[in-house]
């Protein structure tokens, strides 16, 4: 029997809008919050952690090359991948008989702009992307918000190589 999933239930409140109410940036906040909670609580119960599809990892020549996919997190984060992505671990690893390739759920910001309450004070971003960063780690993460093992690299022929025989953790 598999072991029953992490609850850790958040305390949703949505906004209640009503017609003549001033929103301001705090209520948008809020509202952003509310969906993505609930569908982190959605994809953390209903569907687990690991790589729904994609992520493949290959070495070439020293490069570890990740392929476009997504997963989730042990959070519940979507984590997307859209373009192939490159990873050269350092020589300063090599002590290590394996290494692990972790993507985890990271956010950019986009759409610079200039504030208009504060126009002399630097620019502002008006959206958020998500996106996906990569770590190498020595054990597979498990803990929330650790991310998601993809692959196990071996120290082969002077260099690292992603191991053919290591089956990651995938979504049911």
């Amino acid at each position: 029997m598999p072991p029953a999933p992490r609850l850790d239930l958040p305390e949703l409140q949505r906004v209640n809008y009503f017609s003549g109410q001033l929103l301001t940036a705090d209520d948008f906040v809020a509202e952003q919050t509310y969906h993505r909670e609930r569908a982190r609580l959605h994809n953390r119960l209903l569907h687990g952690w690991g790589v729904v599809a994609g992520l493949d990892a290959r070495s070439r020549a020293g490069v570890i090359v990740i392929s476009p996919g997504m997963a989730f997190d042990p959070s519940g984060d979507e984590i997307v991948l859209l373009h192939e992505a490159t990873l050269t671990p350092a020589a300063g690893t090599k002590g290590a008989p394996s290494l692990y390739v972790v993507v985890k759920y990271a956010e950019s910001v986009a759409h610079a702009t200039v504030n208009p309450v504060a126009p002399d004070e630097e620019s502002v971003h008006t959206r958020v992307v998500p996106g996906a960063s990569f770590e190498l780690a020595t054990a597979v993460p498990r803990a929330a918000g650790s991310g998601v093992a993809i692959a196990r690299l071996l120290w082969r022929t002077s260099q690292w190589r992603v191991d053919a025989r290591y089956r990651h953790r995938r979504v049911s």
